[in-house]
């Protein structure tokens, strides 16, 4: 993640414009142009990715909450083209002097930032997949005519010191499963929806999601481990709920 970031700064002086990829169920733990001062200053516009997967009401307050900061901000699917029109006018509207724009899409992993690129250019030029880590070079793409884009690997900070934002990261797919304890990660979603969600917490249980599946060992025994890893696929398909973790303000 470091050396992706570093290669980004490397390019930065022919960087018009940024566009930012963020998760929208998590639009301030997936934020990257804040890890660097100098892409904070380009022009940005962010694209709140998975739209369909978090709280509309939750998106529609984060779209207002950065617009008042002066920020272009989009709700998108990365997989719908269509639902990024407006962000493609918005990012095609204004382009330099020499008429070639050039544009870095960055953002924490597996937020989407390939699917987007493949939906602004309206082909696919990058490899996308539901897993983190997948693009792992900065590379240029001609997107269109006179627009040429940078591809780049996933960034977060080196450490996350937040246990909150660590198990929601995981849950969302923005982690490596090596960095996290599966059950562990699903144990803290049930409690946030005992908390925030106590309509929802009757059908959130691992327990009985793997019993559900017929997850159980010899004995009686539950498949703990491969039920978590279950569940946390069917989370990120959106098999449970919408939701967004983190309010506007």
């Amino acid at each position: 993640m470091a050396a992706g970031l570093r290669a980004v700064m490397e390019n930065a002086a022919v960087i018009d414009a940024v566009v930012e990829v963020r998760d929208a169920r998590l639009p301030r733990a997936t934020a990257a142009t804040g890890l660097h001062p100098t892409l904070a200053r380009k022009r940005r516009l962010i694209a709140l990715n998975r739209e369909d997967l978090a709280d509309p009401a939750m998106t529609d307050r984060w779209l207002a909450a950065l617009g008042r900061e002066g920020i272009d901000a989009f709700a998108t699917i990365g997989t719908h083209a269509g639902s990024l029109k407006s962000l493609r006018s918005a990012l095609f509207s204004k382009r330099p002097r020499d008429g070639r724009l050039r544009v870095a899409v960055v953002g924490a992993p597996n937020t989407g930032k390939s699917s987007i690129i493949n939906a602004l250019g309206r082909r696919k030029r990058a490899a996308a997949q539901d897993r983190a880590g997948i693009t792992r070079h900065v590379r240029w793409l001609r997107l269109a005519e006179g627009v040429d884009i940078l591809d780049t690997p996933g960034v977060l900070p080196p450490r996350i010191v937040d246990e909150a934002s660590a198990w929601q990261l995981a849950l969302c797919g923005c982690l490596p499963e090596t960095a996290y304890d599966p059950e562990e990660v699903v144990a803290h979603f049930e409690a946030w929806v005992r908390r925030n969600r106590p309509d929802k917490s009757g059908e959130i249980s691992l327990a009985s999601f793997a019993r559900q599946h017929g997850m159980i060992r010899r004995g009686g025994e539950l498949d703990g481990l491969n039920a978590a890893r279950k569940f946390i696929s069917r989370f990120r398909a959106g098999a449970f709920m919408r939701v967004t973790f983190e309010p506007s303000d």
